[in-house]
């Protein structure tokens, strides 16, 4: 975790250590830190090390990679540079190290314009290992086109080897930007980048647009690594206490001593800016059976400033924050207030490339629509910009961008590599987005001066400004099918083309690239990594510095960590024992409880209050049991939020006011509310398709999470629909029922709360709670356990338009006894990037793919995402007992690497409002110190034996009595039902799926 101590300054302008040039030297109080510039001489490398007091530490490199085309050519190549390397030629280095290692993070990104590796650990040694295997992948890569064809795109035959069968498409990119086409997000996004920026890079799908992907050569694939993965393209970026000298060291001996400069050209072209706006039109796709009223969605985005104006970019942000940023935000309220749309499509600027963008939209709404949407907007700018900007939102705009700068100092390492990228990857300082408090004094200092500049911001970049683009996106029922033809019909003209010798290739080709997925790496090349013993692990958990204490009766637990100044609360509230028939309204509660009046003022007065004083009041459910009662009924609603000090009293009175004393009396306001709701959902349903797999898979194996399925699953959905559908009918009855809900928490034994900050606030933090507890009754709340579903187990499928799956199975221990914990929880991890890993992702072709054993459920859940199978994932899931049992790594040296592999799932840095929302969970569950401790003695103990036995005696019967949930789209899921014969998927509409 971050320290609130400011470290020494160690070098100077024109130092030379190990290769490298001190170009610069910048202190960053305000951020704990000093920045070093540096760039290597030989080899072109540049390098920023932001020098802190913080044990984790990170490293990236980032590459500017300009998208030549459509085909995701730069994140297939992102894909493909973990596959191996000069020093490290096994089959996927990147996995091997997410079973090994004690990586914080491991992962690598494609942006618009640049791809990223980053990687980080609080080990040293851990450290040093992962970057000398992500260095190794970058520049030196294996790249084969057994690599291409698997991470990209290849051809085989649904029949492996039957060249009279179909020709199939599969690729891990293709299927992934699959899926995220799926959803209307995706498209919109999509959308925006090809319509706002045609004639240079932004325009173009980084990420890979699925009709283009299979037109990607190898060889294209080739050069581009050529051309851009050199070190004179390469930024790199170095967080943490590590000292300066020594990262140096380690990448001119390792990486850049031999490298020579050179020029690579990345320039983007300018895109040139337009005389007049420009319309069109996407079709995004929805199930057959569903209807296309009010599925329309209308963006309207402008192009605006160049990322590299600072101050510009900072003023940008703070006008979001005003025009949308609440429900009072003059924009945002218009769009709704208009019932044109339901709920505002993904807006505000959007300044993570270098030419930015603005955008603002209605979903939930008609085509029809899309000029008054449009000309709404204009009108309501044009307002605003002739009348002024209020003074006082203004104020709120500034203190919401402070109080999330403040968090941003003690976020996670990777919001730093952000900031610095905003300025680099543009020629810019890396610092220069770092100097937040600097900029936003000046920023301050110069409107006011210049008591017109936000709105000359207006008038510059909306109403001034013919670069913008008007987009409908039309919901089209027949899509998803019609994509699934399209393609079959482009499969068999492809075939039809082809002669005998070219099928023949194919099919050799397909058989090949299957014989390498299922080789292992030998033990050679396994050598050649580097690993850690389990002598590097330490023997004792990281633990928050948490205490507990009662308060007015009210357990309440401290945290104490740096925060710069933020404070966090967070209030649990037990709804063990609430009446069955207010379940269903618990969703939109807990919206309305955030986005209605409440204590005598309008929810527009308490969205002006909330935005002056905090950083938004939210609500969310955990459905938790406990490690030691699994079955324990404890579904939580926690209502929380965040202020800076001089604000805490304000965001208390608030919190309060919002959690007791809601007004759902405004029966327009309510409506808005289920309408968002609504719409939210069912943009979700495709988008997070695998999380709603398995909260129905795993939804009669207790009663937390038979509730979860009624509040978050699919049950969910439905029952928006119907609320939003019956609202003039049912509207008094629902305000009845959160009267009833409101009235089921006023009770002191449900409550439990949770803060981090400041340890002066403390004392108002108590007397806010006496008077809080003083209007609540006094009630003891009794045990409830609940008992899992005695009924056969389930298995089915649910439609949604989507081409690709969603696959879940889930496995019921409520009974799992301490010492078998660690080797599921072990299990989980090496599962997940071992068997399953080369099963369903690297053969099978799917994005991802995740086993989970839930200790405080008692539930063990593996489950796919963007995934091409049904029938083939259930197999390999079917698997697993006789994996572990005969196919596992079960030596002494293949258990201390599994064991490894999974304390990085323990030991992490938790920051700001993660640890406040994480020591209430460990509290409520039952993972104390002690436990924590004994979990970890455990886990260092395993042997085979105990893995066996854990195998046979509840993996296997967990199998064997497992419940299913996989959802695709019809056609995908009635196709793969005819190869799953007896082992049928029962296929129903979403909408008609109850819990």
């Amino acid at each position: 975790m971050k320290s609130s101590e400011m470290p020494a300054v160690h070098h100077k302008p024109g130092d030379r250590l190990h290769g490298f040039h001190v170009d610069a030297v910048t202190p960053l109080p305000e951020m704990r830190m000093v920045a070093y510039e540096l760039t290597h001489t030989g080899s072109g490398a540049r390098l920023v090390h932001l020098h802190g007091n913080d044990r984790e530490n990170l490293f990236a490199i980032v590459l500017r990679t300009p998208p030549p085309d459509d085909t995701g050519l730069p994140h297939i190549l992102e894909h493909t540079v973990l596959c191996g390397s000069k020093r490290f030629p096994v089959k996927d280095p990147f996995v091997e190290l997410l079973k090994t290692s004690l990586a914080t993070f491991l992962n690598a990104f494609t942006g618009p314009d640049h791809t990223a590796y980053p990687c980080a650990s609080m080990n040293e040694k851990d450290f040093f290992n992962l970057v000398e295997v992500y260095c190794d992948a970058v520049f030196n890569p294996r790249i084969t086109r057994e690599h291409f064809k698997q991470e990209g795109h290849h051809l085989s035959f649904e029949e492996p080897g039957d060249t009279t069968s179909p020709l199939t498409l599969n690729g891990i990119v293709y299927n992934e930007m699959k899926g995220a086409f799926s959803s209307l997000h995706g498209v919109i996004w999509r959308e925006l980048g090809r319509n706002l920026f045609p004639d240079n890079a932004y325009g173009r799908e980084s990420g890979g647009d699925p009709v283009h992907i299979p037109s990607l050569t190898y060889e294209q694939f080739a050069e581009f690594h050529r051309t851009y993965y050199h070190p004179s393209n390469a930024q790199m970026v170095v967080y943490g206490d590590i000292p300066t000298a020594k990262h140096l060291a380690f990448l001119d001996s390792k990486y850049l001593g031999a490298a020579k400069a050179r020029t690579v050209d990345t320039a983007i072209a300018p895109q040139p800016r337009w005389d007049k706006p420009r319309r069109t039109s996407a079709p995004y796709a929805i199930g057959p059976e569903e209807s296309p009223a009010r599925k329309a969605a209308v963006t309207i985005s402008f192009m605006t400033n160049q990322v590299t104006d600072v101050m510009t970019d900072m003023a940008m942000h703070i006008l979001e924050y005003y025009l949308l940023g609440n429900a009072a935000s003059p924009l945002r309220k218009a769009l709704i207030d208009s019932r044109l749309g339901d709920e505002l499509t993904p807006s505000g600027y959007c300044g993570h490339q270098r030419d930015t963008y603005f955008t603002i939209g209605l979903k939930g709404t008609e085509p029809e629509r899309t000029d008054a949407i449009a000309a709404l907007v204009r009108s309501t700018l044009e307002t605003i910009a002739r009348t002024g900007l209020d003074c006082d939102k203004l104020e709120s705009a500034f203190h919401q961008y402070e109080l999330a700068a403040r968090e941003q100092v003690v976020s996670s390492p990777l919001h730093y590599l952000v900031l610095v990228q905003k300025g680099w990857l543009y020629d810019m300082s890396p610092v220069l987005h770092l100097k937040l408090d600097e900029h936003l004094a000046a920023l301050r200092r110069h409107w006011e001066q210049d008591g017109d500049y936000f709105e000359g911001l207006v008038k510059t970049w909306f109403l001034d400004n013919p670069h913008y683009s008007v987009i409908t996106f039309v919901p089209d029922a027949d899509m998803t099918a019609r994509m699934a033809r399209e393609l079959q019909a482009a499969m068999r003209e492809k075939k039809e083309a082809m002669n005998e010798q070219a099928l023949r290739s194919i099919a050799e080709e397909a058989a090949a690239l299957d014989e390498l997925q299922a080789t292992p790496n030998s033990a050679e090349a396994l050598a050649t990594l580097p690993h850690l013993a389990l002598s590097d692990v330490p023997r004792q958990p990281i633990e928050l510095p948490t205490e507990s204490a009662d308060v007015s009766g009210i357990p309440v637990l401290v945290t104490d960590l740096f925060s710069n100044g933020v404070n966090h609360v967070e209030c649990a509230f037990n709804l063990a024992g609430i009446p069955d028939d207010l379940i269903d309204c618990l969703g939109v509660f807990a919206d309305a409880l955030c986005k209605m009046g409440a204590a005598g003022k309008s929810y527009i007065e308490m969205a002006e209050r909330e935005a002056a004083c905090s950083g938004g009041i939210y609500a969310y459910f955990t459905f938790e049991g406990r490690v030691d009662d699994p079955l324990r009924v404890q579904p939580m609603l926690v209502v929380g939020g965040s202020a800076v000090d001089r604000k805490l009293d304000d965001m208390l009175s608030l919190l309060a006011s919002r959690m007791l004393s809601t007004d759902f009396s405004d029966t327009k306001r309510l409506q808005e509310v289920l309408l968002q709701r609504r719409v939210q959902l069912r943009n979700t349903l495709v988008a997070n398709s695998s999380s709603y797999a398995r909260r129905r898979a795993i939804r009669r194996h207790s009663q937390n999470a038979a509730i979860q399925e009624r509040i978050l699953g699919v049950h969910s959905v439905n029952v928006a629909e119907r609320q939003a559908d019956r609202f003039d009918a049912d509207a008094d009855t629902l305000r009845a029922a959160f009267g009833r809900i409101q009235a089921f928490m006023a009770s002191r034994g449900r409550l439990t709360l949770s803060f981090v900050g400041p340890a002066g606030p403390q004392g108002q933090l108590s007397r806010w709670l006496a008077d809080l507890v003083s209007t609540m009754r006094p009630e003891t709340v009794q045990v409830e356990r609940g008992v899992p579903s005695p009924s056969s187990r389930v298995r089915e499928a649910l439609a949604i338009p989507s081409p690709v799956a969603s696959v879940a199975m889930a496995l019921t221990m409520p009974h799992v006894r301490p010492e078998d914990m660690p080797v599921l929880f072990m299990l989980s991890s090496q599962l997940t990037y071992g068997y399953l890993w080369d099963e369903v992702r690297v053969k099978g072709g799917a994005y991802g793919v995740h086993a989970s054993f839930e200790m405080s459920n008692g539930r063990f859940v593996l489950s796919s995402s963007q995934d091409p199978n049904v029938k083939e994932t259930l197999d390999v899931f079917g698997a697993v007992a006789g994996y572990v049992l005969g196919g596992m790594d079960l030596s002494a040296h293949g258990i201390e690497q599994a064991l490894i592999g999974s304390f990085k799932k323990m030991d992490y840095p938790i920051r700001g409002g993660e640890a406040c929302s994480t020591a209430l969970t460990r509290h409520m569950t039952g993972l104390t110190q002690s436990f924590r401790s004994a979990f970890r003695e455990r886990l260092f103990g395993l042997a085979a034996a105990d893995i066996r036995r854990v195998a046979a005696d509840l993996l296997v019967p967990g199998l064997r009595e497992a419940d299913v949930c996989a959802m695709a789209s019809r056609e995908k899921l009635e196709a793969e039902n005819e190869q799953l014969g007896s082992r049928l998927l029962p296929v129903m509409d979403t909408a008609d799926a109850v819990a």
